[in-house]
């Protein structure tokens, strides 16, 4: 196709629908907001500094916390010696949910050897969806571009390359879509990815915007 003189090439790819448990489906227009307030990204900074060290077995901690955050430097410290215990335990792929120095916390232990780097992958929302659906969100997002911009043969072209993602379930804004991809390692040779709504809503995950 072509966009304002730019002759392009544009991938269509269907996003998993294995987001959601059985039976059950995002409502349309969900409510979940990401906070990226000075606060929010704060914590999750010193958080990802405090844990790394210790998620070099391979361990991917998903982990969502409710906003506003309440005694900030005090809940860093103690969600800290939370999580290292569970780690040490070897428990993993189970939602946990504590409510700690008055902050909702919830999160859930990948087991080693998942697709993306070993690391702590945080959010702070209004809302509030589980980890595990956000890990099955991250899994869904990175095969779909992984396999889309992988080692299959391409078009010759001398065009830009553009995917479309088209999303049957939106769980969150599309704030929350970036940040997941950019903890992410997809493989991919695209210059601008887009994530679609089956009602239309267009979003642009990466590139130029």
């Amino acid at each position: 196709m072509t966009v304002r003189g730019r002759s392009i090439v544009l991938d269509v790819t269907l996003m998993s629908r294995g987001l959601h448990a059985p039976g059950r489906r995002a409502k349309q227009g969900v409510r979940v907001r990401l906070r990226e307030d000075r606060v929010a990204v704060r914590v999750l900074h010193d958080l990802e500094s405090a844990l790394n060290p210790h998620l070099q077995d391979g361990s991917t901690i998903v982990l969502t916390l409710g906003a506003p955050i309440r005694l900030a430097s005090k809940l860093v410290a103690t969600l800290t010696e939370t999580l290292v215990n569970h780690l040490a335990s070897g428990a993993t792929e189970a939602d946990i949910s504590l409510t700690m120095l008055g902050n909702r916390v919830r999160f859930r232990i990948l087991k080693a050897g998942t697709r993306w780097a070993p690391q702590l992958i945080g959010f702070v929302f209004s809302g509030d969806p589980g980890p595990a659906l956000l890990a099955r969100t991250l899994d869904s997002l990175h095969e779909a571009i992984a396999n889309s911009g992988g080692a299959r043969r391409r078009m010759k072209s001398a065009g830009a390359r553009w995917l479309a993602l088209v999303v049957e379930d939106w769980i969150a804004d599309i704030k929350t879509y970036r940040r997941a991809w950019s903890k992410l390692a997809a493989a991919h040779d695209y210059q601008r990815i887009l994530m679609v709504s089956t009602s239309g809503q267009v979003e642009i995950l990466m590139g130029e915007r």
